[in-house]
């Protein structure tokens, strides 16, 4: 006789919003030619120095994490007996657990993306922070220049850190040319 009836297929609406903004995203900046909307910027170390000593910090060194390559950048802060360290990881986090298993005892770990802050890698979060600014990017509507780069601050817990750097001037797309005063970096 006849088949049975099946019942319509149930799909959820954010999941096919979520895929579409994608899908236009991405065809978006492939109209416009932007290749630079999730690129690698190698142009944040000096954002990074500026915007700390803007802040009160007093750069000391390039170095890197003990037993590794990976670059840090070592900081001397007001009410610190010991150094803040700093360092741009890859969103994919790649390097994470050698800056794990490599960090000083007493340290605790913080990762900074334009202007959001975690005290653990959170890659979904991560993920919707440069979607949004690569989708704003794309219709010119930031300031910000997303990118692979997050920033890790390893500071140590007895550190009272008054006036912790506001660092999404590092992100900014004037930061590699230093036109970021203190009075924009204070927020007047």
């Amino acid at each position: 006789m006849g088949l049975p009836m099946a019942r319509p297929l149930r799909i959820r609406a954010w999941p096919v919003h979520v895929l579409f903004a994608i899908v236009i995203i991405g065809s978006l900046a492939a109209k416009s030619g932007s290749t630079e909307v999730l690129s690698r910027n190698g142009n944040f170390e000096p954002a990074v120095i500026r915007t700390a000593e803007l802040n009160g910090w007093a750069f000391r060194d390039h170095s890197t994490i003990d037993n590794t390559d990976l670059p840090i950048l070592v900081f001397d802060v007001p009410n610190c007996a010991q150094p803040v360290l700093v360092s741009l990881v890859l969103v994919t986090f790649d390097g994470d657990s050698v800056i794990r298993s490599a960090r000083r005892p007493g340290y605790g770990l913080r990762y900074f993306y334009i202007d959001r802050e975690w005290d653990a890698p959170n890659r979904l979060g991560l993920f919707i922070e440069r979607a949004k600014y690569a989708a704003l990017a794309v219709v010119g509507r930031t300031q910000y220049v997303p990118s692979a780069d997050v920033l890790l601050v390893q500071a140590p817990l007895d550190c009272r850190l008054d006036h912790e750097p506001d660092w999404r001037p590092v992100w900014r797309r004037d930061s590699s040319s230093a036109r970021w005063d203190a009075s924009q970096a204070a927020g007047e």
